[in-house]
């Protein structure tokens, strides 16, 4: 009776640090898991020597701490934003790049580590799924974004991409144009 009383307190607060990203964890867990019950009998082996593994890994383990340190800063902005009772969209930091910087880490640097160390082309699918379920939380949580600054969220999201950062500074755009705005 016990156990399930801890375990729904630790969803509960794991919800609240990361929100509903928290899904995204226990969805990409779930499908690596079943990725590792399937690879017995369906596997597509590749062979990487040890030191590109090493290499590699630290490179998707340092710019995933990066990221998250990254993300944390930008959090006390956002923090301070809410603390001192304004309502404002916050577009500097990480959200220069991507709109959903902690979904974007957790997909850009974790899973190549899966398909590094068990030598299997088969962990692709698992990424490709985790991708779709992180763009489709994205919507989730977009609905209320557009809710609470509606207009100016859609000028942002029409510069500024969801996960992957392919555009730069995309938010210095969007800044640009709200700034024009204002002086007109």
């Amino acid at each position: 009776m016990e156990s399930p009383k801890k375990l729904a307190i630790f969803l509960g607060r794991l919800k609240k640090v990361l929100g509903i990203g928290g899904y995204l964890v226990i969805f990409s867990a779930l499908i690596e898991g079943l990725t590792f019950s399937i690879q017995p009998y369906l596997s597509f082996p590749i062979t990487v020597p040890q030191r590109w593994k090493i290499a590699l890994t630290i490179i998707c383990v340092l710019f995933a701490i990066s990221g998250i340190v990254w993300f944390n800063k930008t959090l006390r902005i956002i923090n301070v934003h809410f603390a001192g009772g304004e309502n404002k969209l916050v577009t500097h930091g990480t959200y220069n790049y991507v709109r959903h910087p902690l979904y974007s880490i957790l997909t850009l640097s974790l899973p190549p580590i899966a398909i590094l160390w068990n030598e299997d082309i088969l962990f692709i699918l698992p990424w490709a799924l985790i991708i779709l379920f992180a763009k489709n939380m994205v919507k989730i949580e977009e609905h209320g974004l557009i809710e609470t600054f509606g207009e100016r969220y859609l000028q942002y999201k029409a510069c500024v991409p969801s996960l992957i950062p392919y555009k730069g500074n995309a938010a210095t755009k969007f800044r640009k144009q709200i700034e024009a705005e204002e002086i007109e």
